[in-house]
C-alpha cells in the first residue's frame, strides 16, 4: 500500500509455505480505529480479494 493517497499504515506481508502453494498474510496497522473503519468502509478489502483471486488464476494457468 504504498504511495496511495491516506492516512498512514504500518504493512507487514509474510510469504509460508504451504500444501500445493504458498499463503500470504498481509497485515495493515493503521493509527487508530476510526482511520482503519474508514478505509474498511471504501470496499478495499472486496477490491483487494478479488486482485489476489485474479494473481492466483494467472499463477496456477502457467505452472
Amino acid at each position: 500500500m504504498e504511495d496511495v493517497d491516506g492516512p498512514p499504515s504500518h504493512n507487514v506481508q509474510t510469504l509460508t509455505p504451504a500444501d500445493g502453494g504458498t499463503l500470504l498474510v498481509l497485515v495493515i496497522t493503521y493509527e487508530n480505529r476510526e482511520q482503519r473503519d474508514m478505509i474498511l468502509g471504501t470496499g478495499m478489502t472486496d477490491g483487494t480479494e478479488g486482485g489476489y483471486a485474479r494473481l492466483e488464476a494467472e499463477v496456477l494457468v502457467a505452472a
